[in-house]
């Protein structure tokens, strides 16, 4: 850095004068103090980026034992939901002055073990740890986390006093099945995914909630599981209930894929959607919108996941009191033609 780059070097100083508070004010804003008012950290924060200030991460290191910075470490494989989740992470850490740094495990212990040890390397100040493609239990980290903060997010554990992100399985399929019975629908079909995810579990007992609050009977034989989550799966599945003779006028998909495959099967035998059979997907996949019909299909709230474990750890890493326990985030329903009332039913 040359002399003239230092003269010109924007301080947290000049911060302070231009939001017209003190050095120490800016300082506890930087470093996310909860004793700034709202207005106040507005007003830091819009000089911040009106003159360009760049902290000195060291300096701000050395001086609070922090580095301002979290690990972000997932197992993903395909980034389905992932990328959506690191967004609100991503967004409320840098709303904060705190890096991210992402790193993928593979699903691989040795891979997360290696991870761990860079980040604790790197001195972060918390770690996130991220299933990209189920909500499961597992276990402790791969690698002792040395008494930093650390978030299970898309799963959760019992062998540690960790606040755990999930989303509310349960509710989403109670959801979408009120829905199709708030439609007239009464003969409620449910295409399921592989028994080994729990969500499997959490959603059927959702559709089950669901049919018994709206006075309709459980009836198991409308009720198929899936052996994968892929659209020819699907296809077999709704394939097979159609054949089965049953009476069946709503059908409840517990992913996008099973309900693309289904859109498929009522095609094959000359069955509309909605006229026929309402169709309700689940996780609302990007080309959702985009079938014909455009399919309804409940709302994971990966986004809002991710912010809130961030909010977690950051609160954490501050001091403040955790909340270790799993936290079930609602789910929402985005209603569209596959689902519509078309005629009065009986």
């Amino acid at each position: 850095m040359t002399p003239e780059t230092r003269r010109n070097r924007v301080t947290g100083r000049d911060v302070a004068a231009v939001a017209g508070v003190t050095t120490a004010t800016v300082s506890k804003v930087l470093n996310g103090s909860t004793e700034v008012s709202d207005a106040t950290r507005q007003r830091v924060m819009d000089a911040i980026r009106r003159l360009g200030y760049r902290p000195n991460s060291v300096a701000r290191g050395l001086r609070g034992r922090r580095t301002h910075t979290i690990g972000l470490i997932t197992d993903d494989l395909e980034g389905v939901f992932t990328t959506t989740m690191m967004r609100g992470v991503e967004e409320v850490a840098s709303a904060q002055q705190v890096g991210v740094f992402l790193c993928n495990s593979y699903g691989q212990e040795a891979k997360e073990r290696d991870h761990l040890q860079m980040l604790l390397d790197k001195q972060v100040d918390g770690v996130i740890l991220l299933s990209g493609y189920r909500v499961r239990e597992r276990g402790a980290p791969a690698a002792s986390l040395q008494g930093i903060p650390s978030v299970y997010l898309f799963q959760y554990t019992h062998q540690a006093p960790v606040p755990c992100v999930v989303p509310d399985d349960v509710m989403g399929a109670r959801i979408a099945t009120e829905h199709l019975a708030d439609q007239g629908r009464h003969h409620i079909g449910f295409i399921n995914g592989p028994p080994h995810y729990e969500a499997t579990h959490d959603r059927l007992d959702g559709y089950q909630a669901a049919l018994r609050g709206a006075g309709l009977p459980v009836r198991p034989e409308l009720v198929r599981t899936a052996r994968t989550w892929h659209q020819d799966e699907g296809y077999r599945q709704v394939a097979d209930l159609l054949d089965s003779g049953h009476r069946l006028d709503a059908l409840l998909c517990a992913s996008d894929n099973l309900a693309l495959g289904a859109l498929d099967a009522f095609r094959t035998h000359g069955l509309e959607s909605p006229g026929d059979i309402a169709l309700v997907g689940f996780d609302d996949r990007p080309f959702a919108r985009y079938q014909r019909p455009p399919l309804t299909s409940i709302v994971l709230p990966l986004y809002d996941m991710g912010k809130m474990a961030a909010h977690f750890l950051l609160d954490a890493i501050a001091g403040q009191p955790q909340h270790n326990e799993i936290h079930r985030v609602p789910c929402t329903l985005a209603v569209r033609e596959s689902s519509a009332r078309t005629r009065e039913r009986h």
